[in-house]
């Protein structure tokens, strides 16, 4: 059994990606996720945009990243997986660098992370950003940065997916047991996957015992606010 996390809004406690726009970005990001939004440009290249219009150094956006929350519930989640030899994959159409900094700063290590690569550059003096996407495939329908679908393919094993957002949609017909909040929860009452609702990973892992014992872990296909 492998478990597979989106980060942005799913272990940290918002969108980590867009709260680093907000903070050090042109205001033309803003521009930039609306077309997105409304379907003129694949998510790569939003997030693309979005990173080449920073404009802070790398320590200014480190220290503010130090300052981003994450669920507390995953610390038990971790624990959890670790006691059940559960591996976990953070898949992400994030940012590496975004994740691996704030998951440090909260003292965990030891986990896989795919994730859009930050590319850091000087030009005409100035610290500047691009994104390189290892990860991403041509067959990959949204065209996101991380192809989410081919990752859980690729692996061998019984797959648990935890996420709560658009680049988490394709992959919720994938895998075997799908745990979701908001978008993704309504993505999946509309296409009738059966998931499990969860606010907090204390949900998840409460979930992941039923699973783990005798009892019957019940997947709803509709219910918006039922919680595991």
């Amino acid at each position: 059994m492998q478990a597979f996390c989106d980060f942005d809004g799913t272990i940290s406690m918002l969108d980590v990606s867009d709260a680093v726009f907000a903070q050090f970005s042109l205001p033309q990001w803003r521009d930039v996720e609306e077309r997105w939004e409304e379907g003129l440009i694949s998510a790569r290249q939003c997030m693309r945009a979005q990173v080449d219009l920073i404009r802070a150094s790398q320590a200014e956006i480190d220290d503010f990243l130090d300052t981003l929350a994450i669920d507390e519930g995953f610390f038990a989640f971790q624990r959890f997986c670790v006691e059940h030899a559960i591996a976990i994959t953070i898949v992400s159409d994030g940012v590496d660098h975004f994740i691996r900094r704030i998951l440090a700063n909260h003292g965990i290590t030891g986990i896989d992370i795919i994730a859009n690569r930050l590319m850091h550059y000087h030009e005409a003096g100035e610290e500047r950003f691009d994104l390189a996407f290892p990860h991403a495939r041509d067959t990959c329908r949204p065209q996101s940065g991380v192809c989410k679908c081919s990752v859980l393919s690729a692996a061998r094993s019984t797959h648990i997916y935890v996420g709560d957002g658009r680049s988490d949609f394709c992959v919720s017909h994938d895998a075997r047991f799908v745990f979701a909040k908001a978008k993704l929860a309504t993505y999946c009452e509309e296409h009738r996957i059966p998931y499990v609702g969860f606010t907090s990973f204390h949900d998840v892992t409460h979930a992941l015992r039923s699973l783990t014992s005798a009892e019957p872990l019940q997947f709803l296909p509709r219910s918006r606010s039922t919680t595991a």
